[in-house]
């Protein structure tokens, strides 16, 4: 007898075969699965592998995955829970339907994974809630930054097809911060007066400008060999020893673009009369006219034969360049020539996106070069004397695309995936030559070589390249936690600069001078970065970290007070002092309009809705309360200081007024704004404003050679107008407005 069991049943109770059709009224029995005990990971199970059930297990160690199994008493479903598929026993009869049996299964699998999630959720909840206890008091750092508009970007369309983009290092942005600001005034005629004589200035200096700009036709039209040209615009050799040790020592530092002994060589061979490769005149052309524009105020305003007519020997190197054809285009000597042509040009022309745009090409074409790569990976040799020459170039690429692109607030051409190139040596020019078999040691940091600037430079670079592209990313930050990370990393930087550049206290004046030059650039380098990664932020976001407040606040200041360290009665300091403004025109301006924020936030002139709120309701006292704690944290940081501060710089930028780089637009604007930030009575602030405004009327007439009779006889190119109370310096790129009073 077979006790009702069907002849297809297998030996695990469950059917194996169809059933008979005979049979009526029969429904044939669902096969299920059963649970067997759970021997392979849950990793090994999930990806079906072959598990060898040790812990860790060897699959999980290759992966390096987080190796488990399932706990004691912890219940999966069949599908999960089990190593292969198997048949199960078939119910009995005299047991439930397996519908009532799978579903009383799956309620207590429910629960178990209820009380599974549940205790997840606690343990998770305890972290959570222990987490602030052991975090320091950074609420601010987790905050979403709320940086205004007005500091990141700008842009101006005209036409509906022109556009031009103005990044946060622009004026017009700054400007835009005090557009609240207005000055009363009570007779209008003195301050039209005024503004019409200098916008004559304006027109007079503009002109003059051009001329100066525009290179000379007769030296750029001739049919004259381009060679026997350069040669006819270079001045006599005592005048380019002078401007070729000027450019030396005041350039050749962090931008390395030359082997200072071989030139040399060719330098005086050239003067003996010799031959010397066509790519030496260029070059030379090049150096000379940053030298020239280095060694002192009114220089490059005329062509005369202690000079050098910087437009038209930037217009023939590019000529000579534009010349050249196929294998002339990668040698190394044209890529020196072009990275001086545009260092050159940036004397003369302050437009930095077209320097941008520029160096982007040289980018390109020092990386088809393979300058990016370091040399010793090529398979074909490349002596150490000309890798050392190919890593320096390289770093001063890389060093001028950094600047330019914060400079312009535009991303820049390269990043630090991109290149594996190792930084220069930290050597004298002297110590390695062309016949070299292999390069000498690195020095000290601490030990002044001729390529130490720029082998600090090179240890800061990945954090300056992190600031480049965090600044063009603003509005996708989350929280501040990473510009407090790198404005760490650059407060570092500052300190080790201090600790490699001490300040001088030797009775060895070239010493002092060297030692000033040496810390300013590596500051400077380092500083720049710092301003634009907090000046979004201190600008304009009332709950920005304090951190970020004072540090901001005490860049300005210290990039304005460059100088401080210098003798002014030393027979250098002019020059210096040139040299710097040249060097820090836009960052002198920048940190300016910076130290004026603050200023009205101090003398609590602060009731533009502008400098209160950006689109979030925030504390209106927040940021005078951060400036009261900046202030507090140093001296240099006090109301009076940054008062005199400005106002030295104010009266530095005035007496550059004929200089090219020199905006008049850019001095009314500082001189509006810092006179009206300092609080007082309306007729205060406008009797302030009018004797600033006088101070640019007077030196602009010393530097047109006239006077108040002869500049009223002055036509007006471009006209203001007057409407009731507003006074406005049409088509211009500022707005200076004074409003009546209220």
């Amino acid at each position: 007898m077979d006790h009702g069991t069907s002849p297809a049943t297998s030996v695990y109770g469950g059917v194996s075969g169809p059933s008979t059709t005979g049979s009526t009224g029969a429904t044939p029995a669902r096969s299920v699965k059963r649970p067997r005990p759970v021997k392979s990971c849950l990793e090994c199970r999930r990806r079906k592998l072959r598990c060898d059930r040790l812990f860790p297990c060897c699959q999980c160690q290759k992966s390096q995955r987080t190796c488990r199994y399932v706990a004691d008493g912890e219940t999966g479903s069949p599908s999960d829970g089990s190593d292969a598929d198997v048949p199960e026993r078939a119910a009995k009869r005299n047991c439930g339907t397996p519908s009532q049996d799978t579903s009383q299964r799956n309620n207590k699998a429910s629960a178990a994974m209820l009380d599974e999630h549940e205790a997840r959720l606690g343990r998770l909840e305890k972290i959570l809630l222990a987490r602030p206890s052991s975090v320091p008091e950074s609420s601010s750092h987790n905050k979403r930054p709320n940086a205004s508009p007005l500091t990141i970007r700008g842009l101006t369309v005209k036409g509906g097809l022109r556009t031009r983009f103005f990044g946060q290092n622009s004026t017009r942005v700054l400007v835009n911060l005090s557009s609240g600001i207005t000055f009363s005034r009570t007779n209008s005629s003195d301050a039209t007066e005024q503004f019409l004589n200098i916008q004559k200035i304006h027109e007079a200096l503009q002109d003059e400008h051009r001329k100066v700009t525009t290179p000379i036709a007769v030296f750029v039209e001739s049919m004259t060999p381009i060679q026997k040209r350069m040669a006819d615009l270079l001045p006599s050799k005592a005048v380019c020893d002078t401007l070729m040790n000027i450019y030396l020592n005041g350039s050749e530092t962090i931008y390395r673009v030359l082997h200072v002994p071989s030139f040399r060589n060719q330098y005086d061979r050239y003067w003996e009369g010799n031959l010397q490769p066509d790519a030496f005149l260029p070059q030379l052309l090049s150096i000379i006219c940053i030298g020239y524009r280095f060694l002192g105020i009114g220089k490059c305003q005329y062509h005369d034969r202690e000079g050098v007519h910087i437009a038209t020997a930037s217009a023939l190197v590019r000529i000579w360049l534009e010349g050249l054809r196929g294998k002339q285009l990668v040698e190394f000597s044209t890529l020196q020539a072009e990275i001086l042509q545009l260092m050159a040009q940036r004397m003369i022309n302050p437009q930095s996106q077209e320097f941008w745009a520029h160096l982007g090409l040289i980018v390109r074409r020092a990386m088809t070069m393979g300058l990016h790569r370091d040399p010793s990976e090529f398979p074909q040799k490349i002596s150490p004397f000309w890798g050392e020459q190919r890593r320096k170039l390289w770093y001063t690429i890389l060093e001028l695309d950094v600047h330019m692109s914060m400079q312009c607030n535009l991303p820049c051409c390269i990043q630090e995936a991109n290149f594996n190139c190792l930084p220069p040596r930290n050597l004298n020019d002297d110590e390695i030559h062309p016949l070299i078999d292999q390069l000498p040691p690195s020095k000290p940091i601490d030990q002044h070589t001729d390529s130490r600037i720029q082998v600090f430079a090179a240890s800061t670079l990945a954090m300056r390249l992190k600031v480049a592209d965090l600044v063009n990313r603003i509005d996708s930050l989350q929280d501040y936690q990473q510009i407090i990370a790198l404005g760490n990393e650059l407060e570092r930087a500052f300190e080790d600069v201090r600790c490699i550049v001490p300040l001088s206290h030797s009775g060895n004046m070239n010493e002092v001078r060297r030692q000033w030059v040496s810390r300013v650039v590596l500051d400077m380098n380092c500083r720049r970065p710092l301003l634009a990664l907090y000046r979004p932020f201190a600008l304009s976001s009332p709950d920005a970290p304090q951190q970020i407040v004072t540090g901001y606040l005490r860049s300005s200041m210290i990039l304005l007070s460059y100088l401080d360290e210098l003798d002014p009665s030393s027979p250098d300091y002019q020059q210096f002092w040139h040299m710097l403004h040249i060097v820090m025109k836009q960052d002198i301006l920048q940190a300016a309009f910076s130290v004026c924020y603050y200023i009205k936030q101090a003398t609590g002139d602060a009731a533009s809705p502008q400098s209160s709120t950006w689109g979030s309701v925030s504390k209106p006292d927040s940021v005078e309360n951060s400036y009261t704690i900046a202030a507090e944290s140093s001296i240099i940081l006090s109301l009076p200081r940054l008062r005199n501060t400005v106002q030295k710089t104010l009266d530095g930028m005035i007496k550059r007024i004929r200089e090219i780089e020199t905006d008049i637009k850019d001095l009314i604007s500082l001189t509006v704004v810092f006179n009206m930030v300092q609080g007082g009575s309306p007729e205060q602030k406008r009797d302030a404003v009018k004797k600033g405004m006088q101070a640019i009327l007077d030196a602009g007439l010393q530097s047109i050679h006239t006077n108040h009779e002869n500049i009223a006889s002055m036509p007006v190119r471009i006209p203001f107008y007057i409407e009731e109370t507003v006074l406005t310096w049409n088509q211009t790129d500022y707005a200076i407005t004074a409003l009546g009073a209220n």
